[in-house]
């Protein structure tokens, strides 16, 4: 049995999640002269924001193998797969009767479950600000709106957590139906090669009702030359009492 990511949670979730956490594409630096004795400086500080614009103006793309699984009451499938998360680079816009930046964000790839295979295809507006800070999204049935924006550090170490945005999502552009909320917190860690930033990002939503959802969780590796590597992306969510787990790295 496989149940696709529906479209409620999967876009939102991961608008201002998976793109704007490319957390750092700057140019490295030159190497050591012939003979140079001096110890490699050691990067501790990453730089966001400069990665951030990277994001927005060149776009990306990033493929990941996808495992997990999918259970009703106490039968369980394994889930395996493919994913590819693609960027488009931002135009000038209108959202929420202000002038804007918008970039579309797909998610393509295939779900293998129980001996059948179906497509995973989602797509979604997302809409930032001149600072490519979030202020919403807008797909058919959920206009989501952000409600507090805190922005995105200007650069991060290890240790480092906070709050990045929070949405309401309504039906439509009138904003009469609230449909779901969510928030994007975020949390830094050293990088396993002691070198490197793991930069990971953390949405939740809840429906109408307060009522939990799913969760998106995306995981950046940067290196000390300011690379970005998508190393994890991780979704839970519940529809119509089935369970769907998936983790993509």
């Amino acid at each position: 049995m496989i149940v696709q990511m529906s479209k409620k949670t999967a876009p939102l979730a991961l608008a201002g999640l998976i793109a704007m956490s490319l957390a750092a594409c700057g140019g490295g630096g030159g190497g050591a002269s012939p003979g140079n004795s001096t110890a490699a400086t050691v990067v501790t500080s990453f730089p966001v924001q400069q990665g951030l614009a990277y994001a927005f103006t060149h776009g990306m793309q990033s493929s990941l193998a996808i495992s997990g699984s999918t259970s009703s009451g106490s039968v369980t499938y394994p889930l395996s797969g493919t994913l590819t998360y693609t960027l488009g680079a931002a135009v000038n816009a209108t959202f929420n009767g202000a002038a804007a930046l918008q970039a579309t964000e797909t998610i393509s790839g295939t779900l293998t479950g129980n001996g059948t295979t179906q497509p995973l295809s989602i797509s979604s507006p997302l809409y930032v600000n001149a600072q490519y800070a979030p202020i919403g999204s807008n797909e058919p049935g959920n206009y989501c709106v952000a409600t507090s924006t805190a922005g995105y550090p200007a650069s991060a170490t290890a240790g480092q957590s906070g709050d990045l945005a929070s949405y309401s999502c309504y039906s439509d552009s009138t904003k009469r139906t609230l449909v779901a909320t969510q928030k994007i917190t975020y949390v830094t860690t050293a990088g396993g090669d002691g070198n490197s930033l793991d930069f990971q990002m953390l949405s939740t939503v809840y429906d109408g009702a307060n009522k939990l959802q799913g969760s998106v969780s995306t995981t950046y590796s940067i290196t000390a030359a300011g690379v970005p590597k998508l190393i994890r992306v991780q979704m839970s969510e519940i529809i119509g009492g089935v369970s769907i787990t998936i983790d993509a790295k």
